[in-house]
């Protein structure tokens, strides 16, 4: 009981002199283009929220009405000064300040939330979005959607608050489904990355330093017996702690959100952008149309790429990469060679806006984009026959929609063309085309396996055709099946 007494102590002057957890949150007044009438109603709904939720160890703002009492009149600058808003931590001991502001337009309204560091420059989240309401409970609801996420941003569970030899104590307990017997980890933080355009804080390098087992534990904080150390070094205060999953996780998230799939994991990762990996299979053709209809196809294999990274939430850069391999054979009309060999390539550079229809970035998704596109189809040259290489390239535009189906699976469908494609041979057969089309469509599944890494699998049709003078016309099809994985980084 004397180092159950001790470690409290510890605890207190933790809490005292060192800087506030994320988990300690409160939200800044809210402001609206309304004069108050809007942001004072909401503020009420999502601080009632915050102060059920158990996430969020709930600090009333009454300690700040005398801080920003010497405000009233430059309230909106005071609420965009780090100083002031360091100042406000300080005197409430929160390390997450919730900043809600709403804009009202003829539509309905915008709203924007960002969570602030103790230090008053840190950003831990930002989102904003234009909703189609004005009505409190739809407002409120987007901003308590969106501060789910930000608690499963947070990068730790509980940090330590006080350190006795091996012993120490950390602060959290039976609330969080906490219980004597279960192990932690103990990591040490070293660097935040900074996301460059958002300057919101992306991810957390992090050191190894012991792992440990809890011995007691009260309503809100545990006692733990050191383990191991993980490297030479020793557990100190605000070190993080993190339950190991060797735990019964789900018993212990279950207790904790009761009322959230907790256990998708999905946005631990995924800040900065995602590649996607895939091997693909299919069939494959060229049809030559004039007079007569010829045509040659076969097996096609090959891999392909596709690359994303957001700039922001809504906006983004990619490049989609695939190479295919295959032979073709005579399947109508008369050609004087038995078999032809076919490599395909396609190039996209693509960048685009993303529309979030509920505000959400895991709800359904909708993609809008544009940027510059190639299909280079590489045939044995046979003049005779008249087969050759060929190539399409130009402005490419497409859309792509996604939306969650069940627990971890996501549906996806798109469609992209060349606008107005020009048409190039390798060597001259037809000649320069009289007009030419372009157009891809894909549709497939994606299955969450892990926080940064999804499988997925599908089917695109390609379809490139080049008319001339005459009535002749040259079209490529081909339908690729495709497996890969996701990386989310």
């Amino acid at each position: 009981m004397k180092i159950l007494k001790v470690l409290v102590l510890l605890s207190a002057f933790a809490n005292v002199f060192g800087s506030p957890s994320m988990r300690r949150c409160m939200i800044l007044p809210i402001k609206d283009s309304v004069g108050g009438a809007i942001g004072f109603k909401v503020f009420s709904k999502v601080e009632t929220y915050l102060k059920a939720s158990k996430w969020c160890y709930y600090q009333s703002n009454s300690e700040i009405i005398n801080t920003l009492g010497n405000y009233k009149n430059t309230l909106d600058q005071a609420l965009n000064n780090p100083d002031v808003i360091k100042l406000i931590s300080e005197k409430t001991n929160s390390g997450s300040l919730v900043k809600v502001e709403l804009s009202s337009f003829s539509s309905g309204t915008k709203v924007s939330v960002k969570v602030l560091g103790a230090n008053g420059k840190d950003i831990y989240f930002k989102e904003e979005t234009d909703i189609s309401s004005d009505e409190i409970d739809v407002i409120a609801q987007t901003v308590n959607n969106w501060l789910d996420v930000y608690e499963k941003n947070i990068p730790y569970d509980a940090r330590v608050l006080g350190v006795l030899g091996t012993q120490f104590t950390i602060d959290i307990g039976q609330d969080f489904g906490l219980y004597s017997g279960y192990e932690v980890d103990i990591v040490r933080p070293v660097k935040k990355q900074v996301h460059p355009l958002l300057k919101e804080i992306v991810d957390w390098k992090t050191m190894p330093v012991a792992t440990a087992k809890v011995f007691h534990a009260s309503k809100s904080q545990a006692q733990l017996n050191l383990v191991e150390y993980k490297r030479e070094t020793l557990i100190q205060t605000e070190d993080w702690v993190i339950v190991s999953k060797t735990n019964s996780d789900s018993a212990i998230k279950k207790e904790r959100y009761p009322d959230i799939d907790v256990n998708d994991t999905s946005y631990a990762f995924g800040r900065l952008g995602r590649v996607a990996l895939a091997f693909n299979l299919g069939f494959g053709s060229d049809t030559i149309s004039g007079s007569d209809v010829r045509k040659i196809g076969g097996l096609n294999v090959g891999i392909s790429a596709d690359a994303e990274v957001w700039a922001t939430r809504k906006y983004w850069v990619g490049l989609n990469i695939f190479k295919s391999f295959g032979s073709y054979s005579k399947e109508e009309g008369n050609f004087t060679t038995e078999s032809y060999s076919i490599n395909q390539s396609i190039f996209k550079l693509k960048a685009g806006y993303k529309y979030l229809p509920l505000g959400f970035f895991y709800g359904p998704q909708v993609d809008a984009y544009f940027g510059y596109g190639s299909y280079s189809y590489s045939l044995d040259n046979k003049r005779s026959d008249g087969v050759g290489a060929a190539k399409f390239s130009g402005i490419l535009l497409g859309t792509r929609g996604s939306i969650p189906l069940v627990k971890d699976f996501r549906f996806y469908l798109k469609l992209d063309f060349l606008f107005s494609p020009s048409y190039e041979e390798e060597v001259s057969i037809y000649g320069e085309d009289d007009s030419s089309r372009n157009f891809n469509i894909g549709a497939g599944v994606e299955f969450k396996y892990s926080p940064n890494m999804d499988f997925y699998g599908g089917f695109d049709y390609y379809n490139s055709k080049a008319e001339f003078n005459g009535g002749t016309s040259v079209s490529f099809k081909d339908t690729m099946f495709k497996g890969g994985a996701i990386f989310a980084f």
